[in-house]
């Protein structure tokens, strides 16, 4: 299967954070990918954030491709930058700040 990146989608305030993000959704549940509900790009732009939310029924990773930020790991504020790899298990919380003038790109995996 070859599947190719869909257009970036522009979301305001994403999950309650400030600022603004954009999600490119690769692969989606959809596509039916054994184990996978989401594979995207996204960019969280300078000065916004992924709110603090928590996955009841499913888990998460971050991969940062560039930039830096303030990741909340289940209520921990912890600094991460480009080569970071962040899980979020099942039942656990979190967000990210970007509180720089630069943008974060990210993988975000949802299994």
């Amino acid at each position: 299967m070859i599947k190719q990146a869909e257009e970036k989608e522009f979301i305001e305030k994403p999950r309650g954070g400030g600022g603004s993000m954009e999600i490119s959704r690769i692969v989606t549940a959809a596509d039916k990918v054994d184990g996978i509900d989401l594979f995207a790009r996204v960019t969280v732009h300078p000065h916004s954030a992924i709110g603090y939310h928590i996955h009841e029924d499913d888990s998460e990773v971050y991969y940062l491709l560039e930039g830096k930020g303030i990741f909340n790991d289940n209520g921990k504020r912890v600094n991460v930058q480009s080569g970071d790899f962040c899980v979020i298990r099942k039942g656990q919380g979190h967000g990210i700040e970007n509180p720089y003038d630069e943008k974060i790109e990210m993988i975000a995996v949802v299994f």
